[in-house]
């Protein structure tokens, strides 16, 4: 089992090489409760919980949205928890509009999984 430094600096890493549904799959608990701020444009629900749901969300995002550049700071570590500060440019594939979007990323671990991610965007 990884601590949380080593769990945290890997996650990073897969993120970072556009690994996302990779970090996802090594590192979310079953049970994992993923939460968005409630006035969040993103489409995609507040709260979901467990693997699949969190899953089908992340899936369902990057259906729509791709990340052209990422920029990520971190990781910011505190006991279970650590934060990434992200700031990316995403595009729309429906649209082809490019935006800027930036979030903090704060996530909580136990047994070597992430059981709770929740956003905060900027």
């Amino acid at each position: 089992m990884a601590d949380i430094e080593e769990l945290a600096g890997d996650f990073l890493s897969l993120i970072q090489s556009g690994q996302a549904v990779a970090a996802a799959e090594k590192y979310w608990a079953i049970d994992i409760v993923s939460i968005e701020p409630e006035d969040s444009t993103e489409h995609v629900p507040v709260i979901v919980t467990g693997f699949d749901a969190a899953r089908d969300k992340l899936n369902n995002w990057l259906g729509h949205s791709a990340m052209e550049e990422l920029s990520v700071d971190g990781p910011f570590i505190t006991g279970n928890r650590f934060a990434l500060f992200i700031d990316m440019l995403i595009k729309r594939r429906a649209t082809g509009e490019r935006e800027p979007f930036s979030e903090i990323a704060i996530y909580t671990v136990r047994d070597g999984k992430i059981i709770e991610e929740r956003y905060f965007y900027g």
